[in-house]
């Protein structure tokens, strides 16, 4: 009987194996007929099989055995790059939520101030813009809650519930006058964009690309930006820091606003048929300012797209430290029968001069350290370091240079920024026009 059991078990496992591994890779085998000996696979797939009855009978714990099949394609597509995987059902339909940034709330960014829920922002058209609460004023009571005497985290608890729920509060308005409102809660859009008047030019922080609407907020800002400024923007910076990317649409579109038309980046694949180029769209906005773009080894993919591109193209100057370097493009196959989805890497990605970001990222123009000097370069997580991570074919040194870097002095204050600080130099300086004319000169592009 337990031969019978495990006989059974062997082959429905073998089979399911054979099935996925024939549907993903069964083009590449005949491709490679010469080469691959397909009954080696085979047996190397029933393997596998008798190791997982193994496991399911044998395991000091109870195993689920769904998790344990799923561990192991993730181990097997991790082997390839740290970006490739596989997500079950149930972890394809949270992942695509949390890349929309939606959540049940009131659409208001919030801090704590003398014990009391201060109003930062409050999302136009939001639940609560639409109440009539804007930034400035106090929530004192959620949910007929004091807030007085709670953490930040306790205090807006309350706001969270169902869309459609409805929640009151009791807001004092700047000129000390209180008000109770009755706020219905919605799914709203996180802003991705934040923007004010630095030095008297324009700063506009962006803090990831995974929104749809990320271009309108930012034209949005920009258009706030020139009225507070009278109508004029003699400057402008972008600020990527930590920024670890998003939708490519995004980037792209964020880029066709400060270039007119030309090309944004390329993708390239395996084939040459797969090389897609993108360019930018005609009608650039702000064509005779200047801008500065912040970086550091936190901003990736995305950002580093607008980044490179700017910087290639001779339209933005970049501050800050060496971008993350992840360069490749992942596409998401989702699988039949509500099986999720698979993610593996199909392209790399290319700066407009045909320069790889993949391992080596977006190097700055100047080069700008956040803290006083060490001695030394602090070693910083970035894309190469991740285990299996794909290689540049371009292994020409790389590598940010101790010299060239500019440190805050000792007795710099740290709650200042002196990245930012060193931004609006370039700016307000003749080295942002030299440094222009240098990109271009150098051959970034013909």
């Amino acid at each position: 009987m337990y031969l019978l059991i495990k006989s059974s078990i062997l082959k429905i496992t073998s089979i399911i194996l054979a099935a996925i591994f024939f549907t993903l890779w069964c083009p590449y085998l005949v491709a490679k007929a010469q080469i691959s000996n397909n009954s080696q696979t085979l047996k190397k797939l029933e393997l596998f099989a008798d190791i997982f009855y193994q496991i399911r009978e044998n395991y000091v714990d109870e195993i689920d055995d769904a998790l344990l099949i799923q561990s192991a394609l993730n181990s097997a597509l991790n082997s390839l790059d740290p970006h490739s995987g596989y997500s079950s059902a149930s972890d394809f339909i949270e992942q695509k939520k949390r890349e929309k940034r939606e959540y049940g709330g009131l659409g208001i960014e919030v801090s704590l101030e003398n014990e009391v829920i201060k109003v930062n922002h409050a999302i136009k058209d939001g639940p609560a813009y639409m109440a009539g609460i804007r930034t400035g004023d106090m929530i004192t009571s959620v949910g007929g809650n004091p807030v007085k005497g709670k953490t930040l985290a306790k205090a807006v608890e309350g706001m969270r519930g169902d869309p459609g729920d409805p929640i009151k509060l009791i807001i004092l308005k700047p000129d000390d006058t209180k008000t109770e409102l009755t706020v219905i809660r919605q799914v709203v859009r996180g802003r991705a964009v934040r923007h004010r008047i630095e030095s008297g030019y324009g700063y506009v922080y962006i803090e990831t690309f995974n929104n749809s609407e990320l271009t309108e907020d930012l034209i949005d800002a920009l258009n706030s930006i020139t009225q507070g400024l009278n109508g004029d923007l003699p400057g402008l910076i972008i600020d990527l820091r930590g920024n670890r990317g998003g939708l490519l649409e995004q980037s792209i579109k964020v880029s066709s606003l400060f270039l007119n038309g030309g090309e944004v980046l390329s993708a390239k694949g395996k084939k040459l048929q797969d090389t897609q180029r993108y360019h930018a769209e005609h009608g650039e906005l702000f064509p005779d300012t200047p801008i500065v773009i912040l970086i550091n080894s936190g901003s990736a993919s995305a950002a580093e797209i607008v980044a490179g591109a700017l910087q290639d193209r001779g339209r933005a100057v970049i501050v800050g430290r060496r971008s993350f370097g992840k360069g490749s493009v992942q596409s998401v196959i989702p699988l039949s029968e509500d099986n999720g989805a698979l993610k593996i890497t199909t392209q790399r990605y290319y700066t407009p001069s045909g320069k790889s970001i993949q391992s080596r990222g977006i190097m700055p123009d100047v080069l700008v350290a956040i803290t006083p000097d060490t001695g030394e370069i602090k070693k910083r997580l970035r894309e190469y370091n991740l285990p299996n991570s794909l290689s540049n074919k371009d292994d020409t040194n790389f590598k940010e240079v101790y010299e060239e870097i500019i440190y805050p002095n000792d007795d710099w204050n740290t709650s200042d920024d002196f990245q930012l600080h060193k931004a609006i130099q370039v700016l307000s300086l003749k080295k942002y026009h030299e440094i222009i004319e240098k990109n271009m000169n150098i051959g970034n592009l013909n």
